[in-house]
């Protein structure tokens, strides 16, 4: 058997007048698609062989529709191609800076927010450090006006207390940073007046300059500040023009930790800001390019590229035109570092990804059919996944039937912590199983891009067998583990062990149901340790929940924040737990008082490790902060005589699971345990997340093979 495919090979120390054979192979993937281009006959396939090693990465490879039918695939997976988009920093010398001593080197590009010692991303100056400063107002906005009313009364200019900030050298590189909500915020200094301490931006914040659910004026810090240098061993500033360091022209500025010195610093640039394009039309799509066991390391954007409308969002219409400090949701403007566009049956099998200035890889308009597997995102400035493109399913610019699989992907959101670890916008037919995220500061699933009860294309995905943790971390507001968005009839979440979810103020959840939610099944899910609760609904209607473990949420196991008539929840034979949280949480007083909430619920076990009279399965609440700053809930009103004398739960039991060690969050079930008798397929935690090699099905997750009768290869010379 032979194959009537072109082989190139591609070695570190290749020939850059290499003819692609073994003998004789090329040094870069640029040039190895030049020889196929040159060799190939239409709808040829290709395999480019690429030797272990590290390579010079420093310029986009561009691939088109004449592209289509390649396989660039690692000739030792244990020993992988990195290629690599950054440049070594070199040539340092001590200098002054500030009256502290650090190392300044000459720079080697102009731009880019990151710097890498020894593979460590590491930081630049902040203002101040481990806390934020308060503005003192925000242009004309009442910090205690309706917030949902005024949530979109962005401004350009606000001031700051006396005594918070230094006068500033190089004010138009420093950028103000404020988190709020669920986004974060980049402005820029345009303008600073020392006299009466205003600092106006070139862009607009697009949400209103307050602390979100504080009722305050925005709290935030500044990025990049030349002052602060020195403060901190492990920070870096780029000094565009040699003036902090008094050095002749553009310099890296470093503060050495211990044992660093100019001598022995390892320190690394990213130059480059896309890895690989593959971007075919409409008529004309790229076909089953693939990447396999390949690795890429070191991508940043030069000038970080500002928020600009539309967003596809219902307030778009009455945004004004310009530059936003951020996007509505998720930094869903953010470019990736390889993208694709009109693309179909392309693969990413078991690659790596890491010290990514935004996120990994884009499937953007008309990519479909793609699977991306077994692959490693690691140090991220922003997420692994985008996919969206155009809203209507009968566009070819329509995004559908991708699968993103068995993934680990870990320490997102560097640089835009709004960020999502997987974020499907428009995107129909997905599946999002056996991955691990971890180590994020909002959602790790995001799926749908259409509020309230209007037409939505994102159906019959997919989300399965995550393990999905450690997410928010105090940083962000309204969140969730798994975030759904719309009408999404076909949507599943399954089988997921999700947990500790924490918000900075609010909105902590383990599954997310955001506005007009519907038609969802949830099921055989793992989920605790949320700050808020672990299923929250804020309106749909019909959402099927059944067979899950609700653990130790925070404020209560599940509540829906603004019930309708319809019903938006139907809960069967759940198991849900607390510990001083009952199983349904509302706000007495307010729509979604626990006793109005719009769900049916039965045949659930139901147990709380500290009880509070009558208030087991059903109670209203509050939350207020402690002196340590964390939202505590606090029982106002037991309500579980009235939830049941309601019909609700009628036939479920309050009783003891007899769990394992739920104290140290081992919930298989002891012999005797009712739970048996009630829930018809309780999920374990141990299949959750990446599967071996074996247990994978996907058709085009098959490695490329080497040709079983090739032709005669000289011995490489290398």
């Amino acid at each position: 058997m032979v194959t009537h495919r072109i082989e190139v090979f591609v070695h570190p120390s290749g020939s850059r007048y290499g003819d692609g054979s073994q003998g004789y192979p090329v040094g870069d993937l640029h040039g190895a698609i030049q020889v196929i281009r040159a060799r190939r006959e239409v709808g040829q396939r290709a395999v480019v062989w690429i030797a272990g090693g590290r390579y010079r990465h420093h310029e986009t490879l561009s691939l088109g529709p004449a592209d289509s039918f390649t396989s660039f695939v690692a000739i030792d997976p244990a020993n992988p191609p990195v290629f690599d988009g950054s440049v070594p920093v070199t040539d340092w010398r001590s200098v002054r800076v500030n009256g502290r001593s650090m190392l300044a080197a000459p720079a080697p590009a102009d731009g880019g927010k990151s710097l890498y010692v020894d593979g460590e991303r590491r930081p630049r100056p902040r203002l101040p450090r481990g806390r934020r400063l308060q503005m003192a107002s925000a242009g004309g906005l009442d910090p205690h006006a309706h917030g949902v009313g005024t949530m979109f009364d962005g401004g350009d200019t606000f001031t700051y207390a006396d005594g918070d900030l230094p006068e500033l050298s190089e004010p138009d590189r420093v950028e103000v940073v404020v988190p709020h909500y669920w986004v974060q915020e980049r402005l820029p200094i345009g303008s600073i007046d020392y006299g009466t301490r205003t600092i106006v931006s070139p862009y607009r914040s697009l949400f209103a300059l307050r602390d979100d659910a504080a009722k305050t004026f925005a709290t935030y810090y500044l990025d990049n500040v030349a002052e602060a240098l020195g403060d901190e061993p492990g920070e870096w500033y780029l000094d565009a023009t040699g003036a902090v360091c008094g050095l002749d022209g553009a310099h890296v500025l470093y503060v050495p930790r211990a044992n660093e010195t100019a001598e022995n610093l390892q320190a690394r640039l990213p130059v480059v800001e896309a890895f690989v394009t593959v971007a075919g039309h409409e008529s004309d799509p790229v076909r089953e390019v693939r990447f396999e066991q390949v690795h890429f390391a070191y991508a940043d954007f030069t000038t970080s590229p500002p928020a600009v409308p539309p967003f596809g969002v219902r307030e778009d219409p009455i945004l004004p035109a310009g530059e936003y400090g951020t996007e509505v949701q998720a930094a869903s403007q953010v470019p990736a570092a390889v993208q694709l566009r009109y693309a179909h049956g392309c693969v990413f099998l078991d690659c790596a990804l890491e010290h990514i200035g935004g996120y990994g890889i884009e499937l953007g308009d008309g990519t479909r059919g793609a699977l991306i597997s077994g692959s490693s995102f690691t140090d991220l400035g922003a997420g692994a996944v985008r996919a969206g493109g155009s809203a209507d399913p009968a566009s070819p610019g329509f995004v559908s039937h991708n699968e993103i699989s068995d993934c680990t992907i870990r320490s997102g959101g560097r640089v835009y912590p709004g960020c999502v670890a997987i974020l499907l916008q428009h995107a129909a037919h997905h599946i999002v199983a056996y991955n691990e995220v971890a180590d994020f500061y909002y959602s790790a699933v995001s799926i749908g891009w259409v509020w309230d009860y209007h037409p939505s294309a994102s159906v019959g995905n997919l989300v399965e067998g995550n393990h999905l943790h450690h997410l928010g971390q105090g940083e962000l507001n309204d969140m969730g583990g798994v975030y759904l968005l719309g009408i999404a009839p076909g949507t599943i979440v399954r089988g997921n062990h999700i947990h500790d979810v924490r918000c900075r103020n609010y909105g902590g959840w383990g599954i997310y149901l955001d506005e007009a939610s519907s038609h969802v099944v949830i099921e055989q899910n793992t989920v605790h340790d949320s700050s808020s609760q672990c299923l929250h609904l804020h309106y749909g209607r019909e959402n099927i929940v059944r067979d899950n473990l609700f653990a130790f949420g925070g404020h209560g196991q599940v509540t829906v924040s603004r019930p309708e008539e319809h019903v938006g929840l139907t809960l069967l034979g759940n198991m849900l737990l607390g510990s001083g949280r009952p199983a349904f949480t509302g706000h007495e007083g307010r729509p979604d008082d626990v006793r109005s909430l719009n769900v049916r619920s039965d045949l659930n076990l139901v147990w709380d490790y500290s009880p509070a009279a009558g208030a087991v399965i059903a109670a209203n609440g509050t939350s207020a902060p402690d002196a340590d700053g964390a939202r505590r809930w606090q029982l106002t009103g037991p309500a579980d005589d009235d939830w049941l004398a309601a019909g609700r739960d009628r036939h479920s039991v309050v009783a003891d699971p007899l769990l394992a060690d739920p104290q140290s969050r081992d919930f298989s079930l002891r012999p005797g345990s009712p739970a048996h008798e009630l829930i018809r397929r309780l999920h374990g935690t141990a299949d959750a997340g990446p599967r071996p090699p074996a247990e994978r099905r996907h058709p085009l997750g098959q490695p490329t093979l080497p040709d079983p009768q090739p032709p005669t290869r000289a011995r490489s010379v290398f």
